[in-house]
């Protein structure tokens, strides 16, 4: 797990400072969605930093699917990609968007798959807006942070690109061979920029130490 320190770019008004938070990340994932006419291509590509809390490869798969009315089962999966780190799944979903779907979001779950228990383990999630999804100017392509249940489900973070993509890059590196990284001693903070957005930020925060999320908007 890699915890990222998050912050916006502008202080709201009245604000000295710009609030931060630290956010649990769970590996990342590469993506590319394309909207032609009424269909989503939604394509998986690759990912990196899949462990175990053991710090062992996963055998790990991805569900996709329209959250939240679609049932777990019918979401669609990827072949399981076994034992690696930096799964490669090159695997395409198609999906026939109709008029009711518009308020729902596009959700990606990625689970690891135990071969002792026969049982399946959330590694994360993140979701789109299928409505922006299918605005033809809207572009999602690139790597994405697998985010926590809870917040997944509503929201998804780009992983920066350009000068910060090397340096985030050796950071997981060696976050991934860091013992109890679940301890906050051992932790890896990552500083990522938030665009202000015309309603705001998209989420609250309360308490001071440490900052945490209370509340996101849908």
């Amino acid at each position: 797990m890699t915890c990222l320190r998050v912050s916006p770019r502008k202080p709201p008004a009245n604000s000295p400072e710009a609030p931060s938070f630290l956010l649990s990340t769970h590996g990342q994932l590469k993506l590319s969605i394309i909207q032609e006419h009424e269909v989503l291509a939604v394509s998986v590509l690759e990912a990196r930093g899949f462990l175990t809390e053991c710090q062992e490869p996963c055998d790990s798969y991805v569900k996709v699917g329209m959250f939240p009315d679609s049932d777990p089962p019918e979401r669609q999966k990827s072949p399981m990609v076994p034992h690696c780190r930096n799964p490669i799944f090159l695997h395409t979903f198609y999906f026939v968007v109709s008029e009711g779907d518009l308020h729902k979001r596009m959700l990606f779950t990625v689970w690891n798959s135990n071969s002792t228990t026969r049982m399946s383990v959330l590694l994360g999630c993140m979701s789109f807006s299928v409505r922006s999804l299918m605005d033809p100017e809207k572009e999602v392509r690139g790597w994405y942070y697998l985010l926590g249940e809870e917040l997944g489900t509503k929201k998804h973070l780009k992983v920066p690109t350009q000068h910060n993509h090397h340096s985030i890059e050796a950071v997981l590196s060696n976050h991934g061979a860091a013992p109890e990284t679940n301890r906050p001693e051992n932790m890896q903070c990552l500083t990522v920029t938030i665009l202000r957005g015309k309603d705001g930020y998209g989420f609250t925060i309360c308490s001071d130490s440490p900052v945490r999320v209370q509340a996101v908007d849908p």
